[in-house]
């Protein structure tokens, strides 16, 4: 007996349910600005929705000297000097979150500039750097598995030499982790609810024959 595509789908539907996962972060991909910021175009400001910012304030680069990972718009944290971003994000006490972003140097400069730092509740998850001859953003994602401590404070600092030239950071995601991962093979309670529905259909099938 053959089954249609979609008689298979609704049954592992049922077995492995999907759960869409929220970005706790606001303005991850820094598209909403304090002011405009035109196409082919940058400017330093002294806040970001969303954000907290260092009093070097922070620069907001609409597609110019590279293209944005997500958006028109992506962030430097080496303004004139050194600076930093962070956000407090509400999370559940002991729960595991994905913390991800991306991360490119900046083209035709050295890694001893392009540093950034990011900081889960003060400690240090990494720091960041390396060269880019590509004539664009090289953007790579990063990801991280963090715990929630209640209220948590996510920070992303500007570690390189302090000349104006660093990194750039884009697509900034803090979502829950997953408790177990989605398996070919049925948990034993959902492969007898898989077979039970054949079942259901299998008789079917031999009524409508009948």
């Amino acid at each position: 007996m053959k089954f249609s595509g979609f008689v298979w789908t609704a049954l592992f539907a049922m077995a492995v349910p999907c759960i869409a996962q929220a970005n706790l972060i606001e303005n991850g991909s820094f598209e909403l600005t304090a002011s405009p910021v035109a196409a082919g175009s940058w400017a330093i400001q002294a806040t970001l929705p969303g954000w907290s910012v260092g009093s070097k304030q922070v620069e907001i680069r609409n597609n110019v000297v590279g293209s944005a990972f997500d958006g028109s718009n992506f962030v430097e944290l080496d303004t004139t000097t050194n600076s930093w971003i962070g956000q407090m994000v509400e999370t559940d006490l002991d729960a595991h979150y994905l913390l991800s972003f991306a991360y490119s140097p900046r083209m035709y400069q050295s890694a001893g500039t392009n540093g950034i730092e990011v900081l889960w509740n003060g400690v240090s998850l990494s720091t960041l750097t390396g060269t880019n001859t590509t004539g664009d953003n090289d953007w790579n994602i990063y990801s991280f598995d963090v715990v929630g401590g209640g209220m948590d404070t996510l920070l992303f600092k500007a570690v390189g030499r302090p000349d104006g030239l660093g990194g750039s950071l884009d697509a900034v995601s803090l979502v829950s982790a997953p408790v177990a991962r989605a398996s070919a093979v049925p948990e034993p309670g959902s492969a007898a609810l898989l077979l039970a529905g054949l079942g259901a259909l299998g008789g079917l099938g031999m009524r409508r024959k009948r």
